[in-house]
């Protein structure tokens, strides 16, 4: 039976022109399906396979010429494969044949390098080298332990005693600015001084100040300024030394001399009286003369040995004290506060104006000279107290001396400014008025008004404070440092996770069209990764580690790393231990990751965040913002668009599968640090594919990652 189609009208038709019809309809539907399939058989066995080969070929003579095409298709697109194949190793020959040429011949100019690199590592001072924009182009290990602390950081972070400066950061490294290690007040007058004296031609045109370091280092700072060909400013070196050893040096120096005036002026004395005596009595008994005589002879040998023991000190201490220099006065009182609790148990509480005070002091002897007031004003009164309080008064910074207890009588302090001054084993030959003469200081008791106990460090006016009787005041004379419109031009030559997280990787806060205009190959950035309990942090999955390294300039920086355990508290699943290999054991006695996320803020600065499959780490970040207090607004790059970007015929986008596209290998998948490294190292080659694509900017590589397959869904 022959089914005729409504449309054919079936009682106008003869019947044999409908069944012709229809013949021809069936002909032609089973010839559009023939052509569907032959063209499906097409795009799979020719053109996806040919897309693939292109991009493929592509890795081959740009990033990674070890790569060797592997794909399933038509006879002749295999063929073509294998002729790619054959030419890749023998470009990959001749690449391999050029590389050793290179070497050759810059080995030497390597090796130069090297030493030269090696020399700077090891000197004994701390060395900083700074673009115009304080960026830090080179440092060497001394600085980093001077201003960051020991090279293994422990937790938590920084030395809580040392004041803030700059932006609050404690990390050096490269492309990190020296302001958040120095205070930007310190360093721009010093910058100010150099150009001064360059522009009167001084043979000498460098500058210095003291700025403290991490624990209780105190540390004397050279600017150096370097020049480029045409005698202009093109950057300069801070070279750090740590005055603290000069310090106890001085010390020892002026004990030594102390005690050798007091070990020898009793035999001297014994020696001029039994002299005086013999030349008074030339006559006198034999038996007496001989006593005189044994009494010389006894005192010279004790003077002698005294000398000999005293030189043979001396020479373990020798070398020059710290120069006079510019310093902050709240640097003074922390070095103050520091050696008195240390060394004399005397409590001492800082109170800081609110404006930044500077003074030129010698160092180790007003140091000495406060210690010495303050122990004998712990005798006078009894009072083991004190809050040391500095101001501006005019042209002069007053530094007050407070205590509880009776107040000190002038003619006690000018008693006092006539002894040397020593204190316990410590000491100078100077006497106090000498040592305040020097500075151009003076000192009195004086009815003072502190600030209230329960007021911090950074108080604001006090004059609704009721005046404090005991009290000596110190003024020094206050230095002029006003800081320049503008900084001198001055710079040296298993499974994976889950793809898709809600979290928006293209409305981040800290987004701007400066950054955006910023090439690729120019990005200071911060790669990081986060292992986890588990993949689902909205049912209480939280960071058990967090790993990072930084890109500065186009180079993967292996020596500055940010590698931390955290402490979830609570348990977590086997399965995940099997892909992370941490076990719960190994996070007793971590940090919780409130601790934990201030301090990695810290070492990404404001730089450029990188991961891979960046939205589910930032999603996890970004539920500890409560707890933490930490929301970071960093511009964010994904290698996982990125992969999409520049290889869109590429189904797979896993890290493990775009490591073995680009020719890196990853050395501890699934630790935080390992992959961090690995997904850096992808970062950086795919900066040339994307390149070629015409992607040069960070505003260009978001907008082409925003447009990916992968990120179809909402973030």
């Amino acid at each position: 039976m022959i089914i005729i189609p409504a449309f054919l009208g079936g009682d106008q038709f003869p019947l044999d022109q409908r069944v012709f019809v229809v013949g021809i309809l069936g002909i032609a539907i089973g010839f559009l399906a023939a052509l569907g399939l032959a063209m499906s058989v097409m795009i799979h066995r020719y053109v996806r396979p040919l897309r693939k080969l292109a991009e493929e070929t592509n890795l081959i003579t740009s990033v990674n010429p070890s790569h060797r095409i592997d794909i399933k298709g038509g006879k002749e697109v295999l063929r073509l494969a294998q002729v790619i194949k054959e030419k890749a190793e023998s470009f990959e020959e001749l690449q391999k044949d050029v590389r050793r040429r290179i070497e050759l011949t810059t080995k030497q100019s390597e090796e130069e390098k090297n030493i030269l690199a090696a020399i700077v590592s090891e000197l004994p001072e701390g060395i900083l080298i700074c673009n115009a924009e304080g960026q830090i182009l080179l440092y060497n290990k001394q600085a980093r332990r001077y201003l960051e602390g020991d090279e293994k950081r422990p937790f938590p972070a920084p030395d809580s005693s040392r004041p803030a400066t700059g932006a609050g950061n404690p990390f050096i490294g490269l492309g990190r600015s020296v302001f958040g290690l120095v205070d930007k007040n310190l360093i721009v007058p010093a910058l100010d001084e150099i150009a001064g004296k360059l522009e009167r031609r001084e043979a000498q045109a460098t500058a210095h100040f003291i700025t403290p370091g991490v624990k209780t280092s105190l540390l004397r700072t050279e600017a150096v300024p370097i020049l480029n060909h045409s005698g202009q400013l093109t950057g300069f070196v801070l070279i750090f030394q740590d005055i603290i050893k000069q310090i106890e040096n001085g010390s020892q120096r002026s004990f030594l001399t102390q005690s050798l005036i007091k070990g020898i002026r009793p035999s001297l004395a014994n020696i001029r009286t039994a002299i005086e005596a013999v030349l008074e009595h030339p006559d006198m008994d034999p038996s007496q003369l001989d006593g005189f005589k044994n009494i010389i002879h006894k005192e010279s040998l004790k003077s002698g040995a005294i000398l000999d023991e005293k030189a043979f000190d001396y020479s373990g201490h020798n070398g020059a004290g710290p120069p006079l220099v510019r310093m902050l006065g709240k640097d003074l009182l922390e070095a103050i506060k520091r050696k008195a609790e240390d060394s004399f148990g005397i409590a001492v509480k800082i109170v800081y104006s609110a404006d930044p005070n500077w003074i030129r002091v010698d160092v180790y002897s007003i140091i000495l000279a406060i210690l010495f007031v303050l122990n004998r004003l712990r005798s006078e009164t009894g009072a083991d107290k004190f809050t040391c309080l500095l101001e501006r008064e005019g042209i002069f910074a007053s530094l007050d001396l407070i205590w509880q207890g009776k107040p000190l009588k002038i003619q006690t302090l000018r008693e006092w400014e006539a002894e040397a001054v020593m204190v316990g084993k410590e000491g100078i030959p100077s006497t106090l008025r000498e040592v305040i003469e020097h500075h151009g200081a003076k000192m009195w008791p004086a009815i003072l008004r502190p600030t209230d106990d329960n007021h911090g460090p950074e108080t604001g006016p006090r004059s609704d404070l009721p005046p404090v009787k005991s009290g000596l005041r110190l003024f020094l004379p206050d230095v002029e440092t006003t800081e320049p419109d503008t900084l001198r031009k001055i710079m040296v030559v298993p499974k994976s996770r889950p793809t898709f997280y809600d979290f928006d990787l293209f409305s981040q806060d800290g987004q701007t069209l400066e950054l955006d205009n910023r090439p690729l190959t120019e990005l200071t950035c911060t790669v990081f990764d986060t292992e986890t309990t588990g993949l689902f942090p909205q049912v209480g999955d939280e960071i058990i580690s967090i790993g990072a390294v930084r890109i500065v300039n186009g180079r993967l920086l292996r020596e500055e790393l940010f590698d931390q355990l955290v402490n979830p508290q609570r348990g977590y699943w086997k399965k995940s231990i099997s892909i992370h290999g941490i076990q719960p054991v190994m996070l007793d006695g971590q940090p919780t990751i409130d601790k934990v996320l201030p301090l990695f803020q810290r070492f990404a600065g404001d730089s450029i965040l990188v991961a891979h499959n960046a939205a589910f780490d930032m999603n996890m970040l970004r539920m500890k913002e409560a707890v933490s207090g930490v929301k970071l607004i960093n511009p964010v790059l994904d290698t996982l668009l990125l992969s999409a970007v520049v290889h869109p015929a590429q189904d797979i986008h896993t890290l493990e599968a775009i490591a073995e596209r680009l020719g890196v290998s990853i050395v501890g998948r699934h630790t935080a640090l390992g992959d961090a490294l690995a997904t850096g190292e992808i970062f950086l080659k795919l900066i040339p594919l994307l390149a070629q694509m015409g992607i040069h900017t960070l505003g260009a590589a978001r907008l082409a990652s925003q447009k990916t397959y992968f990120a179809r869904f909402k973030y």
